[in-house]
């Protein structure tokens, strides 16, 4: 099984194929099941972090979306353990892995690593609306939607940074030593992506407590999907940043979103139906 030929679908459009009553939505399930056996989908550690958020009185509910996303997927999972400088791509039982994932990944980098995590998790929002508006003076609610070699020329003009390029790799050294956890292209796109969201590049809301998480596993999605044949996600803020990366990492994989169809479920369906071919 090669990543290529894998699908991948983020945990909001999972969650909403359990009872798809949107027509994109009962759209995407009915082609799901009619093509069950040319279509392969696959899960991430990011799903996990995902229903790692279900609260702790919702037990059951966790159990069961653990279930269903084992039942879609058949187990197959696509990951980068921690220390490792590549992808893997295994079988792994949802639910088990979901209860063996703190273990199988307590270092003392990582600690470290979610500490830092926590931290900005804490301040993240009101950190990045300040910068959007002190460099960029712009509203955090608004958007914008530049091209790789525009948003190149606006951070080299606000001397945030010479280049896109050169932004990703300061956040990157803030990681500090990686000797035991070596760089990997997951690593430069999530750092991108959290980058992107940081000057204001369709920002995620950050009303909410949590909402950092939501956004770190939005990386890792868009990251896992970058790989795969096809990233089919609901979430249109992901989306546009799905959309930049996948130019600028140069990307073959095709990205479908299910929201905000312009022209009804027309292009939905070709593009679903590009995946069969």
């Amino acid at each position: 099984m090669r990543k290529e030929d894998l699908t991948y679908i983020d945990w909001n459009l999972f969650s909403i194929l359990k009872n798809p009553k949107l027509n994109p939505h009962i759209v995407l399930n009915d082609f799901l099941n009619n093509n069950s056996e040319k279509i392969t989908l696959v899960y991430s550690d990011a799903h996990l972090g995902d229903l790692e958020k279900t609260s702790t009185d919702s037990s059951e509910r966790r159990k069961s979306d653990l279930k269903y996303l084992s039942k879609k997927t058949k187990d197959l999972v696509i990951v980068k353990y921690f220390g490792r400088d590549y992808v893997d791509l295994e079988y792994r039982n949802a639910i088990e892995f979901y209860e063996t994932n703190v273990t199988d990944n307590s270092t003392a980098p990582l600690v470290q690593w979610q500490a830092v995590v926590k931290l900005m998790a804490d301040n993240y929002g009101s950190l990045r609306d300040d910068i959007i508006k002190a460099h960029f003076n712009l509203d955090p609610k608004s958007i914008c939607n530049f091209t790789v070699s525009q948003l190149d020329e606006l951070i080299k003009m606000m001397g945030i940074s010479k280049s896109l390029k050169e932004f990703i790799e300061f956040g990157l050294q803030l990681r500090g030593d990686t000797s035991t956890n070596p760089l990997t292209y997951i690593d430069y796109y999530t750092t991108a992506y959290m980058n992107l969201d940081l000057i204001g590049f369709f920002p995620d809301s950050m009303s909410e407590k949590g909402n950092f998480s939501n956004l770190l596993n939005d990386s890792k999605h868009s990251a896992y999907g970058s790989m795969c044949k096809a990233f089919i996600t609901n979430d249109n803020k992901c989306y546009h940043k799905s959309k930049f990366l996948f130019e600028y990492f140069k990307s073959d994989s095709k990205l479908i979103k299910t929201c905000k169809l312009k022209n009804g479920t027309t292009e939905l369906e070709q593009d679903l139906k590009s995946l069969t071919e």
